[in-house]
C-alpha cells in the first residue's frame, strides 16, 4: 500500500509540474511576507541594519534541512531586493560553508538587478561556523549593532529561543520561519510573524516563481487531500466495524 501511495504521490507531482509550464499557479499571501518590506522600511526610518540568519541547521545535502536553507536563500533574494531599494544595511550571519557560496551570488545578483552592484560588499556576509561560536558572534552583533529588523528563517536548533528573546530585548521586529517541529514554539512566542512548517516552502516557492517549485506544492496538497480522505473513509467504516482501509494501510 505504501508502494501504491508512493506512486500516486509521483504521478500528482509530476502532472501538476507539467501542466505548470502552460498555467502559473499562485500561492495565497502570507502575513510574513507582506511584513518584510515593512520590516525594511523601520529600519530606514530608524538608520539601523537588518540582519538575516537561517540557523545551524546543517548541510544543503541533508534531506530534512537542505531544502529549508534553500527556502530561506530565496527569501534572502527578496528581502536582499527591498533593502537595496531602501539604501538598508542587510547582514547576514551564516554558519553554514556550503551554503556561503549560493548566498552570496544570491545577494551579488540582488545587488546588480536593482542597478547598484558596486554597492554589494562580501562583509555584508559573516561565516562562523559551530553552534556556540555562531549563537556568540550573532548575540554579538545584535548589541553592537541594534538592528531595527531581524529575519530568522531556516532549520533553527536551540539558538533559536536565545536569539529570539536577544532581538525582543532591543526591540527588534522580527520573522521567523521554520520547518523544525521542536523549534516551531519558540520562534512563534518571539517573532512578530512566523513561517510555519511547510509555509516556508511555500514562501520559497512563491519569491522565486520556480514553476517546478509550485507545481509540486500543488501536486503536495492534493495528495494530503488524498490522505485525509482515506482517513476519514477509514474511521467511518471503523466504526461501522468495516477494517478494510485499516487492514489497507496495514499492509
Amino acid at each position: 500500500m505504501t508502494f501504491i501511495l508512493m506512486i500516486i504521490f509521483f504521478v500528482l507531482m509530476y502532472y501538476f509540474m507539467s501542466i505548470n509550464k502552460e498555467q502559473q499557479y499562485t500561492i495565497r499571501a502570507m502575513p510574513a511576507l507582506q511584513a518584510i518590506p515593512e520590516a525594511v522600511g523601520r529600519a530606514a526610518e530608524m538608520g539601523r541594519p537588518v540582519l538575516w540568519t537561517p540557523g545551524i541547521s546543517g548541510a544543503l545535502n541533508n534531506s530534512s534541512q537542505g531544502p529549508q536553507i534553500l527556502a530561506a536563500i530565496s527569501i534572502l533574494e527578496y528581502l536582499t531586493e527591498e533593502c537595496v531599494k531602501a539604501g538598508v544595511h542587510l547582514q547576514a550571519i551564516v554558519p553554514l560553508p556550503d551554503a556561503l557560496p549560493l548566498i552570496e551570488e544570491t545577494m551579488r545578483t540582488a545587488y546588480l538587478r536593482e542597478g547598484k552592484p558596486e554597492e554589494f560588499n562580501p562583509d555584508q556576509i559573516t561565516f562562523i561556523s559551530e553552534q556556540s561560536p555562531y549563537l556568540s558572534a550573532t548575540l554579538g552583533y545584535m548589541q553592537r549593532y541594534e538592528p531595527a529588523s531581524n529575519i530568522f528563517v531556516g532549520g533553527f536548533y536551540y539558538e533559536s529561543v536565545v536569539l529570539g528573546e536577544a532581538g525582543n530585548h532591543i526591540g527588534a521586529m522580527q520573522i521567523g520561519g521554520t520547518n523544525n517541529t521542536h523549534q516551531m514554539p519558540f520562534l512563534v512566542a518571539t517573532c512578530d510573524y512566523m513561517l510555519l512548517a511547510e509555509e516556508l516552502f511555500a514562501a520559497g516557492a512563491a519569491i522565486s516563481q520556480n514553476r517546478d517549485m509550485l507545481g509540486s506544492i500543488k501536486g503536495e496538497d492534493f495528495m494530503k487531500v488524498i490522505l485525509v480522505a482515506i482517513t476519514g473513509v477509514g474511521f467511518i467504516l471503523g466504526a461501522l466495524n468495516i477494517t478494510i482501509i485499516a487492514d489497507l494501510l496495514g499492509m
